[in-house]
């Protein structure tokens, strides 16, 4: 059970970090682009050729004027911006990502606004919603209208204050800044990557972050912890106190039961049954410690995680799972039953039966 909670917590951990800086940065790789360079000089179609690109999607950062609150405004294409970010449940109230996201597809006029505006301005969903957007061309701001599509809290490379989020499209007709400035890349090789496609756009002017320069950076209440030395060493300290326990009670069965197992030979059980006896003893222990362990270890990091919620930022959809740890302590508790049923036939075999029945 303290092998699967450590395990179980640390992977969350893990999880969120890099949620956390994906978060910041916006997707594995960000593209910086001057005005207009993107679709001038098809940075997109470029930059989806470098080796080690699996997506892309483009965004528009500008400004809106809700009131007389000045917000960052963020036009996205809803059809790809998933496959280039992560959007998860918890950036969104009301609705899961999917469905906000397809919310905001279906109305061309739609934007997705924070629950603080929300509040202030008494909205509700499907409200019209007259902004002042800067319009890019003359370098004033104009009065265009939207819908309310849906709420949202948090919002990849958005900041983490008030923000709204609309279609692309719509908003490069309000603002006129000849395209995209922004450029989202998923990628397997984040380092990688970003240095390929800053020497592929260099001249170009573009500037290129990877989410591991960003990990580095971010100073947050999560990324500020490192737990991956520490949880390495407390995860082999509980694969090693896992198989010493298994080793332990096959010890203690051999030698509490030795009466008892020279009772069995002396009364002409094989050495077969009862060494079947010994080891169905010890399988049922394990099976039960294993059964027990699952539930338990998640339970209480179940607990741990609620208790530091506010630590994590966003908090975790769900709970990670590290499956190749949890197998290998499964393993390890299984190999050494193995081998101590092995090692305890072999004992059984060299026990004095004249000398422990006479013990008694």
């Amino acid at each position: 059970a303290f092998g699967v909670n450590l395990a179980v917590f640390t992977a969350t951990y893990d999880a969120q970090s890099h949620v956390d800086a994906q978060l910041t940065l916006g997707a594995d790789v960000t593209a910086t682009a001057p005005a207009g360079a993107i679709v001038g000089k098809g940075l997109q179609r470029t930059i989806a050729g470098v080796a080690g690109v699996q997506a892309t999607t483009p965004v528009d950062h500008s400004y809106a004027y809700v009131g007389p609150d000045l917000q960052d405004t963020y036009g996205i294409d809803a059809r790809t911006i998933g496959a280039a970010t992560t959007l998860r449940d918890s950036y969104f109230l009301g609705a899961g990502a999917q469905q906000t996201i397809a919310r905001l597809r279906s109305r061309p006029d739609g934007i997705l606004v924070s629950k603080e505006t929300m509040t202030d301005y008494q909205l509700s969903l499907g409200d019209l919603l007259r902004l002042r957007v800067l319009d890019r061309a003359r370098g004033q701001f104009h009065v265009v209208n939207f819908h309310v599509a849906g709420v949202v809290q948090e919002f990849p490379a958005a900041p983490r204050d008030s923000f709204m989020v609309a279609n692309l499209a719509y908003l490069q007709a309000a603002d006129h800044a000849g395209g995209p400035n922004l450029l989202f890349v998923r990628s397997g090789s984040p380092t990688r990557t970003a240095a390929a496609i800053a020497a592929r756009t260099r001249q170009d002017g573009v500037i290129t972050k990877s989410i591991d320069q960003q990990t580095r950076e971010t100073v947050s209440s999560i990324t500020t912890v490192n737990l991956s030395g520490i949880s390495r060493i407390e995860e082999i300290f509980a694969l090693a106190l896992t198989a010493a326990a298994v080793a332990l009670y096959i010890a203690l069965v051999l030698s509490d039961r030795r009466h008892e197992l020279a009772t069995m030979v002396a009364v002409g059980h094989s050495l077969r049954d009862v060494s079947a006896y010994v080891w169905s003893e010890v399988a049922l222990v394990v099976g039960c410690g294993l059964a027990l362990a699952a539930p338990l270890g998640l339970a209480v990091s179940l607990m741990l995680v609620a208790m530091l919620q506010h630590v994590f930022d966003p908090p975790p959809d769900a709970l990670v799972l590290p499956w190749g740890f949890l197998a290998e302590l499964a393993g390890a508790a299984v190999l050494v039953f193995a081998v101590g049923a092995v090692a305890a036939q072999r004992s059984l075999r060299r026990l004095p039966l004249g000398r422990v029945l006479r013990e008694q």
